[in-house]
């Protein structure tokens, strides 16, 4: 029996730091089904998007008010931190402003897209310079059309963006011109069309997910590739359901390769391991609204620094946030050394694990899809099932 023991915990400590989903610390990631409102309609006209910074201070790009607004920590709102249509810097085109995002020297930057271009703020003296495009619409390589995503490298920042009427990403590594790197109109594989948003892992040799938006797919291009490789939806399939997405409009990754994706067809946000050919909604319900758990028409979220999700809710006016939360390595370790009460209990444990180990669809393991919204990386059950596996076999022979 000591030796059984013994085995059992040589498995969960090789196996149990490989199976986190979302990042070093969780084994069981868990949004909130239903958000806190953090600004409303009082304050708000059609918000774009919003950017978290390393201090939890949010800003907010209220584009149909022309403006950002920053709500600090404390909860304090100024609600006209930055007039985006006050000259001579800004103008009236600089109302329809698609993106912000910033780095980690405090500067915002805001993708001015009524004006083909992208505006880099300083904090320190409240001014901004252009720092891409800026020459008018077109497809040079010192202009865009319509970008609509943006994507800021802090360690180098060279500023990644979806030239979306262009149907191409490029980069711009100095503010005078940029560099072509993939696409152009159509659904072939080394193409886009009109892609919204884009994620650059920067710790994977710059591997770039594209939301090639109208082609109801994300698009992973590796660095130097000529062709891209479908890791979500299906090129020209749109629909409501765990296979196939609905105009994405953002992807975010994380270091596990999951992506985060907000589709604006259901305004729903699905998480999706690349490799896999199903997600796993986590905010939303597939259908527009205004409740607590519903979006409308939205764009953009993020991720704040407690790995909470803020969403602009652009149709209803108001910046929600999904508060996460997990279940720790303790948590884990506690639920598996407690001896089931019951036969059903131990049933119930092991037709998880069966599900999740020989079910490659995901969204079939409804004991546990959408409970709270958690999920667990079924890529990782094999190994999970082996620790649960053994921890019943020591139940059994006791």
């Amino acid at each position: 029996m000591r030796q059984q023991y013994l085995i059992v915990l040589h498995i969960i400590i090789v196996f149990i730091p490989k199976c986190f989903v979302f990042n070093e610390d969780c084994l069981l990631s868990q949004w909130s089904s239903n958000a806190t409102t953090l600004i409303n309609s009082t304050y708000l006209n059609a918000p774009r998007d919003i950017y978290v910074d390393k201090n939890n201070i949010l800003y907010v790009l209220d584009t149909g008010s022309g403006r950002i607004q920053r709500l600090g920590s404390n909860l304090t709102l100024e609600t006209t931190f930055i007039n985006v249509t006050a000259r001579p810097l800004f103008n009236s085109r600089s109302i329809s402003s698609a993106a912000i995002s910033g780095d980690l020297n405090g500067n915002i930057y805001i993708l001015d897209t009524g004006n083909a271009r992208v505006i880099k703020w300083s904090l320190d003296n409240m001014n901004g310079t252009v720092v891409a495009g800026g020459n008018g619409y077109g497809n040079a390589t010192n202009q865009l059309n319509s970008p609509d995503g943006m994507f800021i490298d802090v360690n180098t920042l060279f500023i990644w963006i979806a030239d979306t009427y262009n149907s191409r990403i490029v980069r711009w590594e100095s503010p005078s011109t940029g560099v072509f790197f993939y696409g152009s109109n159509g659904s072939n594989s080394d193409q886009f069309y009109l892609p919204f948003g884009l994620f650059v892992d920067t710790d994977d040799s710059n591997t770039l997910y594209v939301a090639d938006t109208y082609n109801h797919r994300v698009q992973m291009w590796m660095s130097g590739a000529t062709n891209g490789t479908t890791v979500a939806g299906q090129t020209g399939t749109y629909g409501i359901g765990p296979s196939v997405l609905y105009y994405p409009v953002t992807v975010i990754g994380d270091k596990n390769q999951n992506l985060f994706i907000l589709s604006s067809g259901t305004d729903s946000i699905m998480k999706w391991k690349v490799g896999s050919n199903m997600g796993v909604l986590i905010v939303g319900t597939y259908s527009s609204g205004s409740s607590s758990n519903q979006l409308y028409f939205s764009y953009n979220f993020k991720f704040g620094p407690d790995n909470s999700i803020f969403v602009a809710d652009t149709g209803n006016n108001r910046i929600q946030k999904f508060a996460f939360s997990c279940v720790n390595v303790t948590s884990i370790t506690t639920m598996m050394t407690t001896k089931p009460t019951s036969t059903v209990t131990s049933r119930t444990a092991s037709s998880i694990l069966t599900t999740c180990l020989f079910n490659s669809t995901i969204m079939s393991m409804t004991t546990i899809q959408r409970s709270s919204s958690v999920f667990i990386d079924c890529f990782h059950f094999q190994r999970l099932s082996i620790i649960f596996s053994s921890i019943f076999i020591l139940i059994i022979n006791k």
